[in-house]
């Protein structure tokens, strides 16, 4: 629309606009080349660390608060979809929001409602009280998405992959340390407590963000230059790439709910474990992620580009799922885990490095929260489906039946990766 306006003008006028607006794009790559303070850097991995944290406290008794509250099997299954769900729905709005308004000006009264909404959480006494904490919460989520496009406001390209990464990793420890924190808390002193100290911790982030977030120059720019529209998240997924991107991200989130929502009862049925077990493999899995996205990857990313990393998290991924599956024996649970593990780390960091580089300048924001909205649509179909699965597994006598198919469904990506290989190469 904007370049249509510029053509119908006399050509003097149109040329100075144009000389301005390349200007101003100049002006934003001239910033853009720096890398974030410190004290920048400190505060979006603050909020991305301790956001997760207080959504990872409630996992492990949300099921026991919700029960006690009258919540039968279906109801619960609800509570855990209602975040989720929305999630799916306002994600990509609030952040599309960021594009215009500012990313520091939609974190703030972000990080607020989520805080609230831990708070209703801890105070519940009904159970609707659950389901409106749940809902509050969900439709904050964008935090993340926003954090990420901040990061893409003052990084370039090539450096944004280390940063992004950093990102994915704290994401990753708080939800490590969350469900330990919110076990023992709920466990020593009632539902109420990790739940007040998740809001907590969404204030604090409040705070620091308050006081040492400042706007990046780049939402500046854009909230000159667009008005808010989702018209141009509607381009954004006519583009072949970002579409095939997308359905990538999609499919990689299925296959790691299936890996989340399968593991308890896999583990129960072959080899008798429990939930301490069940936990120090997920904590085992955890670490090693976080060590791929802070250590490996960032040194892998100086010698191979995005898309080969890509490509290699697609395949280990694949392989450790497939492993899980078909390989039921304890001596190889690690093994196959370490590779589950150094998957999951590479593709969750290259695919949303590949996104970003790939959205445009002024669609940061709302690109990358449509990314999080379909993480979010995985989270809500997957656990149903994945019980789903593994209880037919059960039936024919595969327990890892659910690991097959999100294995086969994880390398089926590699021709949609490939595509998306030829169709960079072409444009470069």
């Amino acid at each position: 629309m904007r370049n249509v306006y510029i053509q119908t003008l006399p050509t003097g006028f149109a040329q100075a606009a144009s000389l301005k607006i390349r200007i101003n794009r100049l002006e934003f790559q001239t910033v853009a080349n720096v890398s974030p303070s410190r004290t920048t850097l400190s505060v979006l991995l603050s909020v991305v660390f301790l956001d997760n944290l207080g959504y990872a406290i409630t996992f492990p008794y949300v099921y026991f608060y919700a029960s006690s509250l009258g919540a039968s099997a279906l109801a619960y299954g609800l509570l855990l979809s209602a975040y989720s769900l929305m999630s799916f729905i306002f994600t990509p709005i609030i952040a599309r929001l960021s594009d215009r308004y500012g990313r520091r000006s939609i974190l703030l009264p972000a990080l607020l409602t989520s805080g609230l909404s831990y708070v209703v959480f801890g105070l519940a006494n009904v159970l609707w009280l659950l389901f409106l904490a749940r809902i509050i919460a969900g439709t904050t989520a964008a935090t993340i998405p926003v954090a990420q496009a901040y990061v893409a406001d003052v990084t370039t390209a090539k450096e944004r992959l280390k940063y992004l990464a950093w990102t994915g990793a704290a994401g990753g420890l708080a939800f490590i340390v969350g469900q330990a924190v919110g076990g023992v808390l709920s466990g020593f002193f009632g539902y109420a407590a990790p739940s007040f100290l998740a809001a907590a911790l969404a204030f604090w982030n409040l705070i620091s963000a308050y006081f040492w977030l400042s706007e990046p120059v780049h939402s500046v720019y854009d909230a000159k230059k667009s008005a808010f529209t989702l018209s141009a998240l509607r381009e954004v997924l006519r583009k072949r790439a970002i579409a095939l991107l997308f359905t990538v991200y999609f499919i990689f989130f299925i296959s790691f709910v299936f890996l989340q929502a399968v593991i308890p009862p896999w583990l129960e049925r072959l080899f008798g474990f429990g939930p301490l077990q069940t936990s120090l493999l997920f904590v085992y899995i955890g670490i090693l992620s976080v060590v791929t996205q802070t250590v490996i990857l960032p040194w892998l990313s100086k010698k191979t580009e995005s898309m080969t990393l890509a490509m290699a998290g697609v395949i280990l991924l694949g392989v450790g799922l497939l492993g899980l599956g078909t390989l039921p024996f304890l001596v190889l649970l690690v093994l196959m885990g370490a590779l589950v593990a150094f998957g999951f780390g590479i593709l969750i960091t290259t695919l949303i490095t590949l996104i970003s580089v790939s959205a445009p300048v002024e669609a940061q924001g709302g690109t990358l929260g449509l990314a999080q909205s379909f993480a979010a649509l995985a989270q809500t179909i997957g656990p149903t489906l994945a019980a789903s699965l593994f209880a037919f597994g059960l039936s024919i006598g595969v327990v890892g039946f659910a690991f097959i198919i999100s294995a086969g469904l994880t390398l089926a990506t590699i021709p949609l990766m490939t595509n998306l290989r030829r169709r960079k190469k072409t444009e470069t």
